[in-house]
């Protein structure tokens, strides 16, 4: 059965009715890989760190937004809101 959360609705993939083109899934693995490529290539001392609440913006458009938006100033305040 789909779980809601936050607004949205979450399937397992037996549960989903949208079947994705066996082309489609091809092309995401090769852009992935691609991806995987370029960050493996690197080096360490050019790494960069994203910060731990990366993707919070998922609450945007849900009863959380109002929330979301109000830490986010709290976090500008204190220096701590790089976005």
């Amino acid at each position: 059965m789909p779980e809601k959360f936050n607004g949205k609705t979450f399937r397992t993939p037996e549960e989903s009715t949208y079947e994705i083109p066996p082309e489609e899934l091809e092309r995401q693995r090769r852009g992935w890989e691609e991806f995987d490529r370029a960050r493996d290539a690197v080096p360490p001392e050019e790494q960069i760190h994203l910060r731990d609440r990366f993707g919070d913006e998922d609450k945007i458009g849900t009863a959380d937004e109002a929330a979301y938006w109000a830490d986010v100033e709290e976090r500008k305040k204190r220096g701590e809101y790089w976005g």
